[in-house]
């Protein structure tokens, strides 16, 4: 056991997000999402005058709604990942001390914020290096319950999509939407490989690592399978949480008085779904330039051009532009409550 916190303390130092930011891929990543931004912005035959008008017409009452409606996911999620840690033996088999659903739903909006300032999703990573500074966690078992996360997400989102463009569409897609299904199709199928592998190959894969490396595969390795206890509870959860992300982007298109008759409430799922797949790729920072293409192509199936672009822009003030600024302020009071707490204490 003390050579595994050795190990788990080695591993974490080399997390620092100055050194990502100020990094040359960094700048390529956002130079990719700028390039996509551009695109999105020359090539549509959009009247920005039009969504100009549209966007300072939001009603800031909704636009209250939706901005609650999404960050009251957050604590759920923090409810969500308490239960994976636990799953995994983190407060029992560990003695770990796990933190309060606050703590752990701090954790997780700095984690969204590292998410939109960096590329390849580095804020999944350092949301475990986080849990191991505050509470001594296993990083490579929290690494684990955050891939367990992110495969139930990816899994439910998939056949969330899946289901809502049934209804919308009975079968008959357009190009838009078929790169939004194989998107969903390709992680999902990315997602059952890697725990396939990891199941079948572990013994496999522990011979051929390296002994330090093996010991921390073997902590990866139960904290992502561990963390599947309780299967249908997660599930719930998971839905709860999604449906959240879809009330925001509900009362977005309500705050801009974009009417939604039926079945178009099918299409905000599968709008806010496709987003949050859209985000999930690594390429650009929280997914940046290719969620405002995505929902843009989606919503200007139905929409006008200047509607689909106006729900954007006021709905990426929410998921991308105050995440930065509150998950800021939650990183730099961390780090200041942090500088307060002698070593060792």
């Amino acid at each position: 056991m003390q050579e595994d916190k050795g190990e788990n303390q080695e591993r974490p130092e080399e997390i620092s997000l100055r050194r990502r930011f100020f990094n040359i891929r960094t700048l390529i990543s956002f130079a990719i999402a700028a390039g996509v931004l551009y695109l999105l912005l020359t090539r549509l035959d959009i009247d920005f005058a039009s969504t100009w008008e549209t966007v300072r017409g939001c009603d800031p009452f909704l636009y209250i709604f939706a901005f609650i409606s999404y960050y009251l996911a957050f604590p759920l999620r923090g409810i969500r990942w308490g239960m994976l840690l636990r799953n995994a033996g983190f407060d029992s088999d560990d003695g770990v001390d796990l933190p309060s659903v606050r703590h752990l739903t701090g954790m997780i909006v700095i984690n969204w914020f590292v998410n939109s300032i960096l590329y390849a999703r580095v804020g999944d990573v350092y949301r475990a290096y986080i849990l191991r500074e505050d509470v001594g966690a296993s990083f490579p078992k929290a690494v684990g319950t955050v891939v367990a996360e992110r495969a139930i997400d990816v899994v439910l989102i998939f056949c969330l999509i899946a289901i809502s463009a049934l209804v919308l569409w009975h079968g008959q897609t357009t190009r838009s939407i078929n790169i939004i299904m194989w998107i969903g199709l390709g992680l999902v199928l990315l997602v059952v490989c890697l725990l396939v592998v990891m199941w079948v190959f572990r013994s496999r894969l522990e011979q051929h690592l390296p002994s330090r490396l093996r010991s921390i595969y073997g902590l990866f390795h139960e904290g992502t399978f561990g963390s599947f206890r309780q299967l249908p509870v997660l599930v719930v959860l998971s839905l709860g949480v999604w449906g959240l992300e879809v009330g925001r982007l509900f009362f977005v298109t309500q705050a801009l008085g974009i009417e939604l008759s039926w079945p178009l409430p099918f299409l905000i799922l599968f709008a806010a779904l496709a987003a949050a797949l859209l985000a999930a790729l690594p390429l650009t920072p929280g997914g940046l330039g290719f969620v405002e293409v995505g929902l843009v192509g989606l919503l200007g199936l139905v929409f006008l051009s200047h509607d689909a672009l106006s729900i954007v822009i006021v709905d990426r003030t929410i998921t991308f532009v105050s995440v930065i600024i509150i998950g800021l302020i939650f990183f730099i009071v961390r780090q200041l409550r942090r500088r307060r707490v002698p070593a060792g204490g």
